[in-house]
């Protein structure tokens, strides 16, 4: 932001939207200013008659100083002119807010906060959000599916994923413009006010947040089960407890840019997912007999093909989070780049490595491939008990430590968009530290009692698929696209008729089937 001289005293000027400098040094006056990380060991100098941080890269924070006086800015100043900085000049111009409030100046002078996070960066957080624990049915799911059908319902799964979250946005930007900018929504929720009353605004925040809830649960799980295949002296529900001890300090982390930063892990964790499954596969091509590795070209059970499109599904759908980060994005207007980038990227890692898993075991690969990567007779749990388990291969070792930490930079932005939808329901939860703690306590408590409790990891991912998701990723998507086109603020043609029928179709028949096959993994577990 640039500095603009004041009515004040000789010698001081005042900063828009960022500070006051005076003699005495900067002071924050205004709530825009972002936190941002970094040290200040350098302090700022003067040259001529501008102020200057010189270790800021972008050097955005030129600012005129009164009179040419010079001055000494210690390190808690020079980081609020980094913050300024940072905001940049293509993000908004210096300007009264319509309340008062010295902030920062959009098309409709509003007082809302600026983003911080940029395009490539909210791509990497899609990817790290969609490639998580289903990736290691997706093999199954292709077995289940056939050569012909598994392939292309992969990716008719990622193109419906990618259309969904383009129509979440789009509602999004309606929304926003119907409301203004200080009104714009905080989760979908906020839209299906808009469109069909604070009733339904409730309805969907909680499906929303029992969605998330359960979706960590289901990574809990699959991080116990990964971390179980390092050791055989401990059950996956020990390693299960071994990975939320380590997670607890996720309900502290506050800051996007903070998770952010771990973000690439799950951009690299999909290189390791296809090459570590894609040589396993071959190694199983090499080792086992071919009888073994029988397959086929069409799905041997029709009445599953719901219920398998709905776990592909959830193998993509990032929409419930793209509120989120859409509103911490520097560039919001970018979403629907970073969406179809972020969804070819996954979608072929997923179309390649499910492909090879299933080439290398074919209808014999288990639901979690991890637990086809053993000698024969096999892995521990997918044999008898009174065989001895062959030895483990060394591409489950690289999967497995690829899964575990590809999920511990995931759950965290998961349960950021959790924290921030139920925040933004309630004053008390954002003005009191211990309220705010306690809540993000109870969902990571409800997250591990799913993992402890239910661990039937394509069971449950199934009911979440059929039930949940399909729900809140499809149909109300499409839902409040048709009430917002009633008002010409968005259009709703055959796409988006074709894709509500696609989701009336999977939920209703694959719900009934995931149930059962729920039911029967409780029922043979209890046996």
């Amino acid at each position: 932001p640039s500095a603009q001289q004041s009515n004040s005293a000789p010698g001081s000027v005042r900063l828009e939207a960022a500070m006051t400098v005076s003699r005495s040094g900067y002071q924050q006056v205004a709530s825009v200013v972002h936190d941002v990380d970094g040290d200040c060991s350098i302090e700022p100098r003067i040259i001529g008659n501008k102020v200057d941080c010189p270790e800021f890269e972008d050097d955005t924070t030129d600012d005129t100083y009164n009179n040419n006086k010079e001055c000494e800015l210690d390190e808690e100043s020079c980081e609020l002119i980094k913050a300024a900085g940072k905001r940049g000049k293509e993000d908004a111009e210096v300007g009264s807010c319509q309340d008062g409030v010295d902030g920062v100046k959009g098309s409709k002078a509003s007082c809302r906060t600026q983003g911080t996070m940029s395009t490539l960066s909210a791509t990497t957080n899609l990817i790290t959000c969609m490639i998580g624990a289903s990736v290691l049915s997706l093999p199954r799911m292709v077995a289940n599916s056939g050569w012909i059908a598994g392939p292309l319902m992969l990716a008719l799964a990622g193109c419906t994923s990618c259309r969904a979250s383009l129509l979440v946005n789009r509602a999004l930007d309606a929304v926003t413009e119907i409301r203004g900018e200080q009104g714009a929504p905080r989760s979908v929720g906020d839209v299906a006010e808009v469109c069909f009353g604070i009733q339904s605004k409730r309805i969907v925040i909680s499906l929303t947040v029992l969605f998330q809830i359960a979706k960590c649960g289901v990574y809990f799980v699959v991080v116990g089960t990964n971390l179980h295949y390092w050791t055989e002296t401990m059950t996956s529900r020990h390693c299960t407890m071994i990975a939320v001890s380590i997670g607890i300090w996720l309900v502290f982390i506050r800051s996007i840019d903070t998770i952010s930063k771990g973000a690439f892990i799950g951009v690299v964790a999909s290189f390791i997912y296809v090459a570590s499954i894609g040589s396993a596969g071959f190694q199983a091509v090499a080792t086992l007999p071919e009888e073994s590795r029988s397959s086929a070209l069409w799905p041997a059970n029709l009445g599953n093909i719901p219920q398998i499109f709905a776990v592909m599904l959830y193998s993509y759908s990032p929409a419930d989070v793209l509120p989120t980060l859409k509103r911490d994005m520097r560039r919001p207007e970018q979403v629907p780049t970073a969406v179809m980038v972020s969804h070819l990227a996954v979608a072929s890692a997923y179309i390649c490595l499910a492909s090879l898993g299933y080439y290398g075991w074919g209808e014999h690969v288990a639901g979690n491939v991890l637990e086809s990567m053993c000698d024969l007779p096999g892995c521990p749990g997918e044999i008898s008990d009174q065989l001895a388990p062959g030895r483990k291969w060394t591409s489950g070792y690289v999967l497995s430590t690829a899964v575990v930490a590809n999920l511990m930079v995931t759950i965290p932005i998961v349960l950021y968009c959790v924290f921030c939808t139920v925040e933004s329901q309630s004053e008390v939860l954002r003005d009191s530290y211990s309220a705010n703690l306690a809540m993000r306590i109870t969902v990571v408590l409800g997250s591990v009692s799913i993992a402890l409790f239910v661990p039937f990891f394509i069971e449950i991912l199934a009911v979440i698929s059929t039930a949940l998701l399909v729900g809140l990723q499809i149909l109300l998507p499409c839902g409040v696209s048709w009430a917002l086109s009633r008002d010409g603020k968005v259009p709703f043609g055959w796409p988006e008729g074709g894709l509500l029928t696609l989701g009336l179709f999977v939920m209703v028949i694959g719900l009934s089937s995931s149930l059962s096959n729920l039911a029967a993994a409780i029922h043979a577990s209890a046996a």
